[in-house]
């Protein structure tokens, strides 16, 4: 009886605990930042063990989540395309062959593999791979052109509701259905040691030969570092860049845009990857967004398959890579809707609501979180991740996920604390912006605990936004430390007394 008295009274001790969380403690660094709004801020913590939400600030209000909304379209895809779900590129040869001489067009047609380049994952393994077929069939010249076909996905490349700022910049590139090296524009600069001086373009890779551009980047001090901007879009004849590089002595450095044209992006680096190999194309690069090209009279040569479903969304997740998270969205709503943001939205929304979800406030404009459109709650979050335990890619996901302190988006978040190596999470960042959603773990409690935490309206640079997200964690953690410690020792104080 004596036993089974200490026992309860401990059990008692660790719900009581948790159940106790001290909530002003652990939230204080927010709610005593005057530049916090006690409105824009949403906090909800979670022990899978007690199966329980310990702590909920706002959990249900909706608020703009950044990259975070990754985790959604991750999710959303796993639920979806399944876990043998590949992007297929395909190679065909239109015309015939006389001895080394292919007189003939080559048909480059696309379903949105978002991994290929030398950048990338799949690096050159497509280019490289259809460079051999063509050696093999003994092919060292083409005499037509290359046609990239990017019509699968037509050419609404990027969402409607994608700020004018981010459209000319590398992170709001979009995604078709042909993409080459996450449809980045390099502009490579020399540096010079004249302060003020325009900055002379080198090279650009890809090239656009049919984009003009006004380059309006200076030389700038050698503290100020790289500080540039870019006006343009996908599809415009026009971009324009401007800001300021640092002073250098001759040395090249590369300011990223978004691609001007996917496909025929993806067209100059299949005939550059021929040519490079001694196979010679005599013709013109030619692209199509939305004339679907007729191919029963063509040649399949070339059937290449992407990275597996889970490698594609480890690689997005981990990086937060914008143009992967559209390219999951897109590939859910072709295979289940109309192709459409709204069938991705309406798709995604109802996993949501399967999974236990109050989505009436929720607003998904896009894959990546890019957005400022987008409404989650911390709620919503909260039950994806504890409905993916019953799942089975919740490893997949888990090992997705960047670890603080050591790789991704929190290779510096949380470095030298007690979470370094141990908290999992996809982080958010937009101006005055800022969210984490993920998994830590207490040691010797056997349990794990979700959260999410989502600011918005912060009107301060968000490093320092960040500090104070590091210390609401770190409370956390620590308050949770010490109320299974307190459970331990009495736990052993009831074992040394039967």
């Amino acid at each position: 009886m004596k036993r089974i008295i200490l026992l309860l009274f401990s059990l008692n001790i660790l719900i009581l605990s948790a159940q106790s969380l001290d909530n002003s403690l652990i939230l204080s660094p927010l709610r005593n930042d005057p530049r916090v709004n006690e409105n824009s801020f949403s906090f909800v913590l979670y022990s899978f063990k007690k199966q329980e939400t310990l702590l909920s600030v706002n959990s249900f209000k909706p608020l703009i989540p950044a990259s975070v909304n990754k985790l959604i379209t991750a999710v959303s895809a796993y639920y979806y395309l399944g876990d043998d779900y590949k992007f297929n590129t395909y190679a065909y040869l239109g015309g015939e062959q006389i001895d080394n001489i292919w007189n003939g067009n080559i048909y480059i047609y696309g379903t949105g593999d978002p991994l290929i380049g030398e950048d990338f994952p799949e690096k050159n393994n497509f280019f490289d791979s259809l460079v051999y077929i063509l050696k093999s069939m003994g092919i060292d010249t083409i005499q037509g052109n290359i046609i990239a076909d990017a019509s699968y996905w037509g050419s609404d490349i990027v969402p409607d509701t994608y700020a004018y700022e981010d459209l000319g910049n590398y992170y709001g590139a979009g995604a078709s259905s042909l993409i080459y090296n996450g449809n980045v524009w390099k502009i490579g600069y020399k540096l010079t040691p004249y302060y003020g001086q325009t900055a002379k373009i080198l090279f650009t890779i890809p090239e656009f030969p049919h984009v003009t551009y006004q380059n309006k980047i200076k030389i700038a001090n050698r503290n100020y570092g790289n500080y540039t901007n870019v006006i343009g879009r996908p599809l415009a004849k026009s971009y324009i860049f401007s800001g300021t590089i640092p002073k250098g002595n001759g040395d090249t450095i590369f300011v990223k845009a978004s691609s001007p044209d996917p496909a025929y992006g993806f067209a100059w680096k299949t005939k550059q990857s021929l040519s490079s190999n001694g196979i010679f194309v005599n013709g013109n690069l030619i692209t199509t967004y939305n004339d679907t090209v007729i191919y029963d009279n063509k040649y399949l040569i070339l059937n290449y398959e992407s990275m597996p479903l889970d490698s594609v969304i480890s690689f997005t997740i981990r990086n937060s890579y914008n143009v992967g998270a559209e390219a999951l969205a897109k590939a859910i709503s072709k295979k289940y809707g109309d192709g459409s943001y709204k069938s991705y939205e309406t798709l995604a929304k109802k996993m949501l609501y399967k999974y236990g979800a109050d989505t009436t406030e929720i607003k998904i404009y896009d894959g990546s979180g890019l957005s400022r459109k987008n409404l989650l709650t911390a709620d919503a979050l909260l039950t994806i991740f504890i409905a993916s335990r019953n799942e089975n890619w919740y490893d997949d996901l888990n090992n997705a996920l960047a670890i603080a302190g050591v790789n991704g988006t929190l290779k510096n978040f949380l470095k030298n604390t007690p979470l370094e190596n141990n908290l999992r999470a996809k982080s958010g960042y937009l101006r005055y912006t800022r969210g984490f959603a993920g998994y830590f773990d207490i040691p010797d409690s056997m349990d794990t605990f979700a959260f999410v935490i989502l600011v918005n309206d912060f009107k301060a640079d968000t490093k320092y936004l960040t500090k104070n997200i590091e210390k609401v964690l770190l409370n956390s953690y620590n308050e949770l430390t010490n109320i299974y410690s307190a459970s331990k020792n009495n736990e052993d104080v009831s074992k040394i007394s039967q």
